[in-house]
């Protein structure tokens, strides 16, 4: 909510003092650019780094934090004895029906000491295929706002 409060006051500030408004769509349209353009990276280096792992037998054992000062609760998992957290934080909506103890999954170990659970794969998964639908769909678009198609 304050994200929106702050482009608002952004908006009308940039009105006042006479910019015009087709450059503050273009701003708003490289915004958007950035924003897209992280998330394919991010999804690709996630989507790199679960390819480089080893899938193990693992038994989900508790949600909690990594350090009491982390912000957000991960899975963890037991691996012959050693526990290891998810890389991403945990379904906190449905957790019971998610995380079951004393179950065994199959994840995905990396070498640095964290696991890839069913939902990591599937978010990652995901994440990299609507990646790359952007990536076309932002290529076809310049190509036909610059006239080549």
């Amino acid at each position: 909510m304050e994200g929106i409060v702050v482009i608002a006051v952004i908006v009308v500030l940039a009105l006042i003092l006479g910019v015009k408004p087709i450059m503050l769509l273009a701003a708003g349209g490289c915004l958007i650019l950035l924003f897209l353009l992280f998330m394919v990276v991010f999804f690709v280096v996630c989507f790199t780094k679960m390819l480089t792992t080893k899938k193990v037998e693992a038994e989900f054992t508790r949600i909690g934090k990594r350090t009491p000062e982390a912000r957000f609760n991960l899975a963890f998992y037991s691996i012959d004895g050693k526990e290891y957290p998810n890389i991403f934080p945990e379904e906190g909506i449905m957790e019971k029906m998610l995380y079951k103890t004393d179950r065994k999954y199959n994840v995905r170990l990396h070498k640095k000491g964290y696991v890839f659970d069913r939902f990591a794969v599937t978010t990652c998964t995901i994440g990299f295929t609507l990646s790359i639908v952007i990536i076309i769909a932002a290529a076809i678009a310049a190509a036909v706002i610059s006239g080549v198609l």
